[in-house]
């Protein structure tokens, strides 16, 4: 009898190489549900009903939904391919110290791109710039679907900590996101098509994104604004009660094989955290600043971080005005 595997992930987050060989070695049916947003995410995860097999949510994701249950604590015998990650992305990390509910998918960071044929600005350098080119190139501005991400740049553009939840920080970021609003195409997390579209020429987003927009053909500049910004990281998940959790594990143990997590990198052009998949990739690839930061880079950066009780309720309020 075919096992059955249902992912829930990202618009084309996944190779289909990946899930083709994924599927024949293992005599498996996949399906991948594409999740637009980490809200929408959520919401699956919450909603009643059989919850998907695997899932690939952000880090701070990875926190709420192991908080309420949802994740399936791992059982690492079960993935002896564990032992190909560096050591920092295995024991450590912030959202999951001992890797007992989530592996490393790929890490990045969050900036701005733009198209280097529409926007012909040489200082765009700082989320200050950003603000100023959304004026100008107004209606052509998309920022993402993610609301401490669309927060933390208004928080960083005036000197703040990405995670900061004080009331005096929070007002200043709603001045400015409602000054930058008003530019705004749309709050959208797949934002590639209407950059290669040309509906748009600048946006919030992500390192590989625009690693990918160019290898496409696309020339968008990616920037990590010097004010700085975030380094995040995207997660394998196994939900607590999916309905096919030995294929689930099968899975999880075959992302984590370094030729197929080197093939998920080059697809993906994030950052892997597998450090055999790493050795395996073309040296441009490995060279390429804006996909593997350096130092000086790495040190403007934060991860988002677990936020209070009455700091979390502040930037929902604010998230609903600025998006409703």
């Amino acid at each position: 009898m075919q096992k059955e595997l249902t992912i829930l992930s990202w618009p084309n987050y996944i190779s289909p190489l990946t899930l083709e060989q994924f599927e024949g070695e293992f005599e498996a049916r996949v399906q991948v549900e594409a999740a637009p947003s980490a809200v929408e995410l959520m919401a699956r995860m919450r909603a009643p009903g059989a919850p998907p097999d695997v899932l690939c949510p952000p880090d701070y994701a990875v926190r709420e939904l192991s908080a309420e249950s949802r994740l399936l604590r791992l059982d690492q015998d079960r993935l002896p391919n564990l032992r190909h990650l560096d050591p920092r992305f295995l024991s450590g990390r912030a959202h999951d110290p001992d890797s007992r509910v989530s592996v490393i998918k790929d890490w990045g960071t969050t900036g701005f791109m733009y198209r280097l044929d529409v926007v012909t600005t040489s200082i765009a350098q700082s989320w200050a710039d950003f603000w100023n080119l959304a004026e100008q190139y107004s209606g052509q501005v998309t920022v993402l679907d993610s609301p401490s991400e669309v927060i933390g740049a208004a928080l960083k553009m005036r000197g703040r900590s990405y995670n900061a939840v004080d009331e005096e920080s929070l007002a200043q970021a709603r001045l400015d996101l409602l000054r930058l609003k008003p530019h705004l195409r749309a709050f959208e997390t797949d934002y590639r098509p209407l950059l290669k579209s040309g509906e748009t020429c600048l946006a919030l987003g992500w390192n590989g994104d625009a690693a990918a927009l160019n290898q496409e053909g696309v020339r968008v500049q990616y920037v990590v604004p010097a004010e700085g910004s975030q380094i995040w990281e995207d997660d394998w998940a196994i939900a607590n009660g999916a309905p096919h959790v030995s294929t689930a594990y099968a899975f999880l143990d075959f992302v984590l094989r370094p030729e197929v997590a080197a093939q998920e990198a080059r697809y993906t052009r994030y950052a892997t955290g597998n450090r055999a998949a790493l050795a395996l990739l073309d040296q441009d690839l490995r060279a390429d600043s804006a996909t593997y930061p350096p130092e000086d880079v790495l040190r403007k950066l934060e991860a988002g971080m677990p936020l209070d009780a009455d700091g979390q309720r502040r930037r929902e309020a604010l998230w609903k005005e600025i998006r409703g």
